[in-house]
């Protein structure tokens, strides 16, 4: 295979770089495995610290044994880096190139471009034949002390005099509140509270701040105060040296990742350990609950999460305090984050999310630098200790425990063939998840495979949608999605229907047998995308219909030889003991 990467145009201005890159692929069998698009990284390392960041493609066309793409994208120099952001240091610019299974750093090709515009006001540009070297300009970038507090003057005058005319306006925010409640005039589908009052509140706050430009809301109040809060305990509260807080939105009891943590460090009488565990975001948090957050990361050695936690990106941690997420998704699936650049709801680069992570721990050296892209971070910043909750897969006590349970609970699966459909959800977040439940027709999967298949229908925890279930089949299929540990439902699983669900990682430990049921995986591509080839590296048989998947479990044709190298990539160590690695992870950080 030949590849070939163009630098058509580099433009910097002020702290904006914009490039566009060209470039070609060349291989005879390309039409035969190239699947998803060539990927084009941006490398940027500043020798404390790198960042890596997707170059969005455009246009890829592939024909011929060969393959065309193109990019433009505009990035923020000054927002590359978190830890390191103050130093002002030097930092190289590498482009590197992605290709299915392929992948090379720092490719060492003639990178000048052939339109070159900068400015060299706030970084300083020097082009150096296979990288691109910028030297930040600390004057031109925090400006002079007069300059800036000229700024934020004008800033508060603007703000003022728009709060003033919000304020004058007031009556004509209250009629058109009222003709909208009454129903003279339409009310927008945002405003769908069923109490009269709170929707005329909320549409005159609405109508406010959009004047005004200054959000009026309970949220903006508890994160003002969320902010204040953790300033004041971090001025006059000292960090404990031996205080570790978990903190998860995902679950309010002590499972997953943190229970095999917590289990293994409970008893060193030497540590104070704290737990908040709740699913509210800032606009449901107590003031006590505000203030009991902000307090413990304000006071604590390490803060252990296991999901996004956006409040923890809201206030500057002390540089003392190590914070370490413990990412509930083995392996490296769909994109998230800031790969997700020009996919909808993509994490713009502008955001802070995720970028205070001390440590992230994945399942294996091959997920370092999705996770890096990813969150943001240094690569690392990404340790590979495995991921602790799978260490119950090679623990055969705890194996036999789980069947006893399910068996015990629903007898009549005793000695049938259990299939588990645990699809993911589909939309953006969790307010807008579903699943197309009509694309799984219990009765026409039922009808077509032997009786002796029985199945659990297992959705995510996003989807409120309920699988519908004929009568006819109650004894045969049983809706889980309200409760049991899904990890625990693998033991007593002969086969897996899932889409893109992680949940192939888990089950590639335990060889179960899968069929991806991927019924829309063109739009999923264009809308999410994964990192890598999915119809090269999923572990299992891919159907795009009922009827193909009903097919597929009659003739027991489920790819199975795909699981063990699956297994082989995204985990390092298949030995049971990555809670071990990552309580030496923690106690490291302790000292």
């Amino acid at each position: 295979m030949e590849y070939n990467i163009e630098v058509k145009e580099l433009l910097l201005e002020e702290d904006r770089l914009t490039l566009t890159v060209m470039g070609t692929v060349t291989d005879d069998i390309i039409n035969s495995h190239f699947v998803s698009k060539p990927k084009v990284i941006l490398h940027f390392i500043n020798k404390k610290e790198d960042r890596r960041i997707p170059l969005v493609l455009s246009n890829v066309i592939h024909t011929q044994g060969k393959c065309y793409f193109s990019g433009r994208y505009t990035y923020r120099l000054d927002l590359l880096f978190w830890k390191t952001r103050e130093e002002f240091l030097p930092f190289d610019l590498y482009v590197n190139f992605g290709f299915v299974d392929y992948y090379e750093e720092k490719i060492d090709v003639d990178l000048k471009p052939e339109q070159i515009q900068v400015d060299n006001r706030k970084f300083r540009y020097k082009y150096k034949r296979n990288h691109y070297t910028f030297k930040p300009d600390k004057k031109a970038i925090l400006c002079s002390p007069f300059r800036r507090f000229v700024v934020k003057l004008f800033n508060m005058l603007l703000k003022v005099a728009e709060y003033l005319i919000a304020i004058a306006m007031l009556p004509l925010f209250f009629i058109d509140a009222l003709l909208h409640v009454s129903g003279v005039m339409r009310m927008p589908a945002r405003f769908n509270d069923a109490s009269h009052s709170k929707r005329f509140l909320a549409f005159m706050l609405w109508r406010f701040s959009d004047v005004s430009t200054c959000k009026v809301s309970l949220w903006t109040f508890k994160r003002w105060l969320f902010v204040r809060s953790f300033g004041f305990f971090k001025r006059f509260r000292k960090v404990k040296k031996n205080k570790i807080t978990f903190i998860s939105l995902r679950r309010s009891d002590i499972t997953g990742n943190f229970a095999f943590v917590y289990d293994k460090i409970k008893d060193d009488k030497g540590l104070d350990i704290h737990f908040i565990l709740n699913d509210h975001t800032i606009s449901f948090m107590t003031v006590k609950e505000i203030f009991d957050f902000t307090k413990s990361c304000a006071t604590s050695k390490i803060v252990v999460l296991d999901e996004f936690t956006p409040m923890i990106h809201y206030i500057c941690l002390r540089k003392e305090t190590k914070l370490v997420q413990l990412w509930h998704a083995c392996g490296a699936f769909k994109t998230f984050g800031f790969t997700r650049l020009s996919k909808p709801k993509g994490s713009p680069q502008t955001t802070n999310n995720h970028r205070s992570y001390d440590y992230v721990t994945v399942s294996s050296t091959f997920c370092k630098k999705c996770h890096s892209e990813g969150f943001g971070i240094a690569t690392d910043n990404v340790v590979a200790t495995g991921i602790p909750r799978t260490d119950v897969f090679f623990d055969e006590a705890y194996k036999k425990q789980a069947q006893e349970k399910f068996y015990s609970a629903h007898p009549d699966f005793k000695n049938k063939k259990i299939i588990l459909f645990a699809p993911t959800f589909r939309g953006t977040v969790k307010e807008t998840a579903f699943y197309p439940t009509e694309m799984f027709d219990i009765k026409a999967v039922c009808d077509s495979i032997p009786d002796d298949y029985v199945i659990i229908v297992k959705h995510h925890p996003f989807v409120r949608d309920e699988q519908p279930i004929p009568a006819e089949y109650r004894d045969r299929v049983i809706d889980l999605s309200a409760e049991s540990e899904l990890n625990d439902l693998l033991f007593i699983t002969d086969v897996i229907i899932t889409d893109y669900s992680s949940l192939v990682f888990e089950a590639s430990l335990l060889s179960i047998p899968m069929i991806f049921y991927a019924f829309d995986l063109e739009k999923y591509i264009n809308e999410r995308d994964f990192y890598f080839d999915f119809k090269q590296y999923v572990p299992g048989k891919i159907v795009y219909s009922l009827d193909e998947l009903t097919d597929a479990i009659n003739k027991e044709d489920f790819c199975t030889e795909r699981i063990s190298p699956f297994a082989d990539i995204f985990f390092d160590n298949r030995d049971g003991k990555a809670t071990d690695r990552v309580v030496k992870l923690l106690y490291d950080n302790l000292k």
